[in-house]
Parts: C-alpha cells; structure tokens; sequence
C-alpha cells in the first residue's frame, strides 16, 4: 500500500508540476514535472528533508556553474569542471540529494549559451515550482499512519504471546525442540519485518510525534532477544524437571500479561517469589540436576531482564497505554 501511495503521489504531482510551469510559459516546463518526482519519498520526513536540501544545492550550482560560464565560457569542458566541484562540494556540505535536479538545471543554462535574468528566473521558479508541489502532497496526502501503528503493536505483541506460550511448551515437552526453535525463528524474522515497517512509518507523524511507538517496537527486539537465550537455555534440557514445570507455567502466564500496560512491575514480584523457592530448595546431589537447574536459573535470568527493559519503556513512556487505547 505504501509503494502504491508513492506511485499515485508521483504521477500527480508529476503531472501537476508540469501542468503549472506550462500555464506560466515557463521553458522547459517539463523539467519541472520531473523535479517534483525526484521530491516523493517514501515517507513524509524524508520528503521534506530531502526537499529542503534539494532547494539549497539546487541554488547553489546555479549560482556556481553562472559564474564559472561568465568567467570561462559557455562550454562542455566549463561544465564538467563544475559537475566536478559541484559534486565534490555538495557530498561536503552533505546536502548532495540536490545534485542531479541542480545539474538538469545548469544543463538549460549551458544550452542557451548566454547569461540570461531571465532564464535564471526561470530556473529557479521550475525548481520552486516542483519542490512546492511536491512538499504541499506530502503534507496533505492522506496516510493512516496512527491505525497503522496501533495495528503494528497489536501484531508484534501477539508474537511475543506466542514466543512464550511456545517455550512454555517447550520446557515441558523437550523432545520436539527442533520444531519450537524452527517456529522461534520464524516469529523472530516476523519482529524484525515489523520493524522495518513501522521505522518508515513513524517517519510520517511529522507532528506531536515521541517517537513512542519506535521505541515500543525496538523494546519489544529487545525482549525477543532475552527469549531467543531463553530457548537456547531450554533446547539443552532433555529431560523434563519439576522446577521447569513451575517455570513453564510461570512463563505461560507471563505470556497472557504481554500488551501495552506495565504488567511487568507485577510480574516480577512474582519472579522474585519463584527464585526465592528454588533458592530454598535442597541443593541437587548429582552433577547432571546440577547442570540442569543452572540451564533453568539461567532462563530465569533472562525473564528478568525482559521483564525490566519493559519497566524501563513504561519509566520513559508513561503514557503509552492509556495514550494507544488497544483492544
């Protein structure tokens, strides 16, 4: 849908764009079209931002390649000592996404052969027109930005669920390991997926934006890789034990609390009561229960760590779940 959005955006304001330098008599009224399809981006951040520094670079190799053309000539050789030093300079000055409308631009005044007000002028309204249609459709173009957050968070907290539920199974049947971890792995990817996505979509909350729901995903990859230890700890269990019974049902209620509330604080007084059981626990007798209530230890580890990054968040966002109201 994004990539479909971008593509009406383009053709619209390509059209729009040339439409309007024509209606202004403008020369090469179709170079404006063009410059306003350079100026869509995927996202609106990127639209601006690109925009702005394609207006500045663009202006300055007009103002650069005027005058080396009084100065040595109107030639091809003059030209590309400027696309060289124009180049070179815009990488600098770090505002190179204005380099090639810029030299489209120097093209028309190397053509005319001749220093021209009023091909100047001309230039600098097909760069103005372009840009300005082109940002005014990025502002105003319809995007469901917000739902498409909420729906993100929905989708990615249901996959820790099911990271959970999973290895809940998992340490109480540890015969099928291969099949949980090839199911973690395929959450994992998911995670990462979602990621991607919501990083451009938050780039088009251009207002009132904290930027919380990116923070919330990159929360939640945290979590997903205290999990991924998690499940590493409990594929070397062969055998199932009875504290990771009381572990497995600890971790599959855990997984019912996973939403946009701070559940965790809870949560982890419950942990800490667990710990304090196995710590009152007889010692083991055998190096064998040794080594495998250390692997179970070590997920508990893991628990709590996950359990803090999220209290952390809710430190940071306080807001955050009664701000995305989510069934």
């Amino acid at each position: 849908m994004r990539l479909l959005n971008t593509a009406i955006k383009m053709s619209l304001v390509g059209v729009l764009a040339s439409l309007l330098a024509r209606s202004l008599s403008l020369d090469y009224w179709l170079t404006a079209g063009v410059l306003a399809i350079l100026s869509i981006h995927l996202t609106k951040k990127d639209s601006i931002v690109v925009s702005v520094k394609r207006v500045v670079d663009s202006i300055f190799g007009i103002m650069l390649a005027t005058l080396m053309f009084i100065a040595f000539g109107y030639n091809f050789f003059v030209f590309s000592v400027f696309v060289f030093i124009f180049a070179y300079a815009s990488w600098v000055l770090k505002v190179n996404d204005g380099i090639v409308p810029a030299i489209v631009l120097v093209t028309h005044l190397l053509m005319h052969g001749e220093f021209s007000f009023n091909l100047i002028g001309n230039e600098l309204a097909l760069l103005f027109i372009s840009v300005g249609i082109a940002s005014i459709f990025n502002l105003i173009y319809p995007t469901q930005s917000e739902k498409e957050l909420d729906n993100h968070v929905l989708s990615i907290d249901q996959l820790l669920r099911d990271h959970l539920f999973m290895l809940a199974i998992l340490l109480k049947d540890p015969e099928y390991n291969d099949e949980y971890y090839r199911h973690y792995s395929m959450v994992d990817r998911k995670i990462s997926d979602t990621i991607d996505i919501v990083e451009l979509v938050d780039k088009d909350l251009l207002f009132y934006n904290d930027h919380s729901y990116l923070a919330y995903l990159h929360m939640r990859k945290e979590q997903s890789s205290y999990i991924r230890h998690m499940y590493q700890q409990a594929l070397k269990i062969k055998k199932v034990h009875p504290n990771a019974l009381k572990i497995s049902d600890f971790i599959k209620e855990l997984s019912g609390d996973i939403g946009v509330y701070n559940k965790a604080h809870a949560q982890l007084k419950k942990l800490d009561q667990l710990q304090q059981i196995f710590k009152d626990a007889p010692l083991p007798e055998t190096r064998e229960e040794f080594e495998l209530r250390a692997k179970l230890y070590q997920i508990l580890v893991e628990v709590e760590s996950l359990l803090v990054v999220k209290i952390n968040f809710h430190h940071q966002y306080p807001e955050f779940g009664n701000k995305h109201l989510i069934a």
